[in-house]
C-alpha cells in the first residue's frame, strides 16, 4: 500500500490559531451547556458577539484575529510578534498580563474540570511551549 505524502507542519501562526480556536470552541460550547442556544449555531453565535454572558470569550476571538491578520495573505508573522501573541495566549489560560486576562482566566478555571475544556486548555499549553522552543532555536 503507498504511503500518503507527509504534509509540512503549518507555519507557527496557524498552529496556535488553531489549538485557540479548539479551546475557544470547547468553552463556547461549556458556555451553552444547558441553554437553548446550545442548539442553534446561529443563535450561538449571536450570544458570542453581543450577550454579556459570553464577553469573557472575545480575549480568545481577538487573540485569534490579531493572529489572522497577522499571517494574512500568506505572510508569516515575525519571531517577535509570535513570542507576543504566545505571551496572550499563556496569559488568556494561567493568568496574568492584565485585568481583562486574570478575568477570562477566572472564568476558564469554571470550566476545566469539564475533560473537553481541560484537553484543549493542555494542548494549547502544549502548542505554546513547542512553538517557545522552536522559535528560541
Amino acid at each position: 500500500m503507498p504511503q500518503s505524502p507527509t504534509r509540512p507542519a503549518p507555519p507557527p501562526h496557524r498552529r496556535l490559531s488553531a489549538a485557540l480556536a479548539d479551546l475557544h470552541r470547547a468553552l463556547l460550547n461549556a458556555q451553552a451547556a444547558g441553554s437553548p442556544l446550545a442548539s442553534n449555531p446561529y443563535a450561538l453565535l449571536q450570544a458570542v458577539m453581543h450577550d454579556p454572558d459570553f464577553a469573557w470569550l472575545r480575549g480568545f476571538s481577538n487573540l485569534m484575529l490579531r493572529i489572522d491578520e497577522a499571517g494574512a495573505k500568506g505572510a508569516t508573522p515575525s519571531p517577535e510578534a509570535m513570542q507576543g501573541f504566545l505571551a496572550d495566549a499563556l496569559h488568556l489560560v494561567e493568568g496574568g498580563g492584565d485585568a481583562a486576562s486574570a478575568d477570562i482566566h477566572s472564568r476558564l478555571r469554571t470550566f476545566l474540570l469539564r475533560p473537553e475544556v481541560a484537553a484543549k486548555a493542555a494542548a494549547l499549553r502544549a502548542t505554546v511551549g513547542d512553538l517557545r522552543q522552536s522559535l528560541a532555536q
